[in-house]
């Protein structure tokens, strides 16, 4: 804890602390997970190291911004929308087309540790951080190339929120990216509040500067679907369905790739017993709240999306209330001829590969199935 700390003053050229402790609950659980699993590498050691350091520098920037900015506290998130649903369930390529549109604000990667201070106006894509952030993408392709099959994501391009939550140490990133039972289940109950109250200050800080209707993707936020709704009231909801049984093969299979970057084996293990839980969380919650609110939320479903993704993004924008304008629709045209389908290569996946059977996860989807009959047969 102490080394983490020094390096995150270090590398912000000693700002104060955090405006508060909510960061410190879960850091202490993952660092006690780690001393008792022992199954970090060298490498790993230092990467885990790093991005701690990362997260709570990043922390320190923003708070740092909104004591000399007080009046952005009072600024609203007006109308957001948010992407959510199983992991590999399409929900990137739904946050792609959106961010085509020019009328259209999302995070970027470059900006998920960069929020404060902002991009200049108009300036998202040219600022310094961008074009460094930008310039590791070929080693990333070329050092990475099985991860970057299975999902990759430009400097430049839209990220997820998970970055926003871990400067809380409230995360699902953190959860998967090594082997952390406790925290993975302390994450599944825990209070999110603070970590939503920080993503909301994130979000004040980069509308300051380059504004736009917020379109916000992030699979987990299916997790803390209250919680969201709490912290955005005016929000909407686009939930992405497919298969389940695909998608979540497909997650641990993505999760089973990048570990031997940090750990001694793949850990299937933890995967089969903990993912499971944190599947049928994905779709269950969502599944309670959507019945409560069906007004706020739109289901799109990943075969239709597929099959006509300029036609589905016509009913998004029709259910929206937002403009369909031709700047829209040559943007995403233009993004689906550059981007076809396993652009960087084609991502293979089984339950099998990891000791497992579609008959460990049905129990957990068969409330969902039964409102969306999304699974293929066998």
């Amino acid at each position: 804890m102490d080394d983490i700390i020094a390096g995150a003053l270090e590398k912000t050229a000693g700002l104060p602390n955090p405006d508060c402790d909510s960061w410190r609950e879960g850091l202490e659980i993952l660092l006690r997970d780690h001393a008792h699993a022992d199954r970090l590498t060298e490498r790993g050691l230092v990467s885990v190291r790093n991005r701690y350091v990362d997260c709570l520098a990043a922390r320190m920037a923003v708070d740092d911004y909104h004591r000399r900015h007080p009046e952005l506290a009072a600024t609203a998130i007006k109308r957001p929308v948010f992407i959510l649903g199983l992991p590999r369930t399409g929900t990137t390529m739904l946050s792609y087309l959106f961010e085509s549109d020019p009328a259209v604000r999302s995070v970027l990667r470059w900006e998920a540790y960069n929020a404060a201070p902002p991009a200049a106006p108009g300036a998202l894509r040219t600022d310094p951080r961008c074009l460094a952030e930008v310039a590791k993408d070929e080693m990333i392709l070329k050092v990475a190339a099985k991860v970057a099959a299975a999902h990759f994501e430009p400097g430049d391009s839209p990220t997820e929120c998970v970055h926003s939550l871990a400067q809380d140490f409230k995360s699902l990133m953190l959860a998967v990216i090594t082997t952390t039972p406790t925290y993975h289940d302390w994450l599944m109950m825990t209070d999110m509040e603070s970590a939503f109250t920080h993503r909301k200050r994130v979000l004040q800080i980069l509308q300051s500067t380059n504004g736009g209707r917020w379109v916000l993707k992030m699979p987990s936020d299916s997790l803390f679907i209250r919680q969201l709704f709490k912290t955005f009231p005016d929000a909407r909801v686009i939930w992405t369905h497919r298969d389940p049984y695909a998608a979540s093969a497909s997650a641990i299979g993505m999760r089973g790739l990048s570990r031997p970057f940090s750990e001694v084996d793949a850990g299937a293990e933890y995967m089969r017993q903990h993912f499971p839980l944190q599947f049928g969380f994905h779709v269950s919650r969502p599944l309670e709240v959507s019945q409560e609110r069906p007004a706020d939320f739109y289901h799109l479903y990943y075969d239709t999306m597929i099959a006509d993704p300029v036609a589905e993004m016509r009913c998004v924008y029709g259910w929206l209330g937002d403009d369909w304008t031709p700047d829209a629709e040559a943007g995403m045209r233009q993004w689906l001829a550059d981007n076809p389908q396993n652009k960087h290569g084609k991502h293979s996946y089984s339950f099998e590969e990891w000791g497992m059977t579609r008959d460990d996860v049905a129990p957990f989807f068969a409330d969902y199935l039964r409102v969306h009959p999304v699974a293929k047969a066998v």
